[in-house]
């Protein structure tokens, strides 16, 4: 089992992050001075797009190529729940050129839950945290149920029920666990390729529960379409005062805030590290970049490499937990 000191080991938080605090003094001037190649970056996102991490990535994209004066593209290779992401990251030349935007499961949690994993978090070296989502249970809009409550009293009483996330391992799977063994309810869990098709089949009646980043169903309630049930925040979110939170309801194991960020292939060199930590950084003081993140419902907390590393080893820790209180079997 991956403890936090382990995970503070393989991401080099506490070396590789290190140094990266200390060479600030090596580049001087704007970043777009020091831009070393017209050729563009690539930044995977293991996520379809018109998801959360598809959508953070390309606001960043845009805001981050003027500042490094190079081309930042965003390309979504998606599947196995983020991983195909990562794993191509794993094997790209370590020289600047490729990036991955990741929300924290990916590293923090499915070194705990899967047997076999192509990488581990050893291969990457953080680069920057962007910002915090939570995420929200919902429902299509004519189903039979109109809060939790009633739902988890519909189940028992029909004896099924079933939720749907995005990957298996996830914050969101975990919800759906926890809830289910703190009702006994023995929900059934279903893995969707990403956002947009867990959407999808929770609109058209496929799954019962849908639990997902909020930014997912924002527009869908909006239209009533479907009824939000419940917030992952430890307070009411203030971009859904109207909704109840998990914990407020009962479930105080569910409190729940997943972080996006950005990480390079381990020996990208200290300059290229570097460099995009600081474009992003300049991004995210972008009025356009904000209000996009506001628009999903994601808060902003930018923090560099260093800090990056030890909020990672303090999710694999929380995640170790997730995994004890649900005896959760490692997945293939």
């Amino acid at each position: 089992m991956t403890t936090r000191r382990d995970f503070l080991a393989e991401m080099g938080a506490s070396t590789a992050a290190v140094r990266l605090a200390g060479i600030g003094s090596i580049l001087t001037g704007s970043i777009a001075a020091n831009a070393q190649s017209s050729r563009p970056i690539t930044m995977v996102v293991g996520f379809p797009p018109g998801g959360g991490p598809d959508l953070v990535a390309r606001a960043l994209a845009e805001r981050g190529r003027r500042e490094l004066n190079q081309p930042i593209v965003v390309e979504n290779k998606t599947g196995a729940g983020g991983r195909i992401a990562l794993d191509w990251l794993r094997n790209q030349a370590a020289d600047g050129s490729a990036f991955c935007l990741t929300p924290a499961a990916m590293l923090a949690s499915y070194p705990h839950v899967y047997k076999k994993l192509s990488y581990n978090p050893g291969d990457f070296d953080p680069v920057c945290k962007i910002c915090h989502y939570h995420v929200c249970v919902v429902t299509r809009s004519d189903a039979p149920f109109s809060t939790l409550k009633e739902f988890v009293a519909w189940a028992k009483a029909t004896k099924k029920g079933t939720f749907g996330v995005p990957s298996r391992g996830s914050g969101t799977d975990f919800i759906g666990n926890l809830l289910s063994n703190a009702e006994g309810l023995g929900l059934e869990p279903v893995l969707y390729r990403g956002g947009p098709q867990l959407t999808q089949a929770v609109l058209g009646g496929e799954v019962d529960l849908a639990i997902n980043l909020s930014s997912n169903f924002i527009e869908l309630a909006k239209a009533g379409k479907v009824k939000i049930l419940a917030v992952s925040t430890a307070a009411r979110s203030s971009f859904s005062p109207s909704v109840p939170t998990l914990a407020e309801l009962g479930y105080r194991d569910l409190v729940f805030e997943e972080s996006i960020g950005i990480v390079a292939k381990k020996g990208t060199p200290e300059k290229a590290v570097l460099r995009m930590q600081e474009a992003m950084h300049k991004a995210m003081e972008d009025a356009i970049v904000r209000s996009a993140l506001q628009t999903l419902e994601h808060r902003p907390d930018f923090r560099a490499a260093k800090q990056y590393g030890e909020d990672l080893a303090a999710a694999s820790e929380r995640y170790r937990t997730f995994v004890q209180k649900t005896n959760f079997q490692p997945l293939d």
